[in-house]
């Protein structure tokens, strides 16, 4: 929730030279709601530029990122951590007269004097080190922000080349492997890292693509080559997670470290 409202108010801000920007959080007893909107007045939106707001790497147009700078990054990202949480994130905007983002979050009330306590069933990947390869910027960051979120501990490698050598240098728990790279493709990084005997060689690796065909698991649950499941892309928070669950639940050597409670192990991993 944290990087929601710092996403959605550094947005407010950068496009609000003149005027103000308000943050109103309220709570809807009913369906038991948290309610977060951030509303500013400056430039607004057109009905149609609003479709793009959401995209990876989108900004509505050149002009807009060549005055405010950025990769249209951060709504995305705002988008993917409500979902995640069983949320959604909605826009209205008019021309001239700014835009108001809000997002609403399950949230079951509790009394205002109980001692609030940690549920046991709250998914965490605390301590979890997870590789991810890919050699668009925009989707390394989109899957880093996801899973930092929920605690794992994330290196990036931009192609098949630099994650051969990650995974020669640290163990991980996850291998988060794009298909399509320049260089070497995933699927030979892959076959190096089983081949190679070394740290990562029994790690599993998940196929992040958008490509249609199967790679993964078979139809009897067998791994499919060197793959252990797939990431489809665009991701989505939820099937992001639930693929990496699916992993280390049926890894003997990382089932540990599916959950872990309290500080992350110590490490470089960031």
């Amino acid at each position: 929730m944290r990087q929601i409202l710092v996403n959605l108010l550094g947005n407010a801000i950068k496009f609000t030279p003149t005027g103000a920007v308000e943050v109103k959080i309220t709570y809807e007893q009913g369906p038991g709601r948290l309610v977060l909107a951030v509303r500013d007045t400056g430039e607004g939106l057109a009905p149609e530029a609003i479709d793009k707001l959401f995209q990876r790497f989108s900004q509505v147009d050149g002009s807009t990122r060549r005055r405010h700078g950025g990769a249209g990054l951060g709504l995305a990202i705002c988008r993917g951590l409500a979902e995640a949480m069983g949320g959604d994130i909605q826009v209205e905007s008019q021309v001239g007269a700014g835009s108001c983002f809000t997002v609403r979050l399950p949230a079951r009330a509790v009394d205002h004097d109980a001692q609030i306590e940690r549920d046991e069933e709250d998914f965490r990947l605390d301590g979890v080190r997870i590789l991810v390869v890919d050699d668009n910027p925009a989707n390394r960051g989109l899957a880093r922000a996801l899973l930092k979120h929920f605690g794992a501990g994330v290196v990036d490698a931009e192609d098949g080349h630099a994650a051969i050598a990650a995974a020669a240098k640290s163990p991980f728990d996850v291998i988060l492997m794009d298909l399509r790279m320049p260089r070497i493709s995933g699927r030979d990084a892959a076959a190096a890292i089983r081949q190679s005997c070394g740290l990562n060689q029994s790690t599993p690796i998940l196929a992040f693509t958008a490509e249609a065909e199967t790679t993964g698991a078979d139809a009897d649950g067998q791994r499919d080559g060197d793959f252990d499941g797939v990431v489809r892309k665009p991701v989505v928070a939820v099937d992001l997670l639930a693929a990496i669950t699916s992993a280390l639940a049926v890894s003997p050597l990382h089932r540990q470290a599916l959950v872990v409670k309290g500080p992350s192990r110590p490490g470089r991993f960031s």
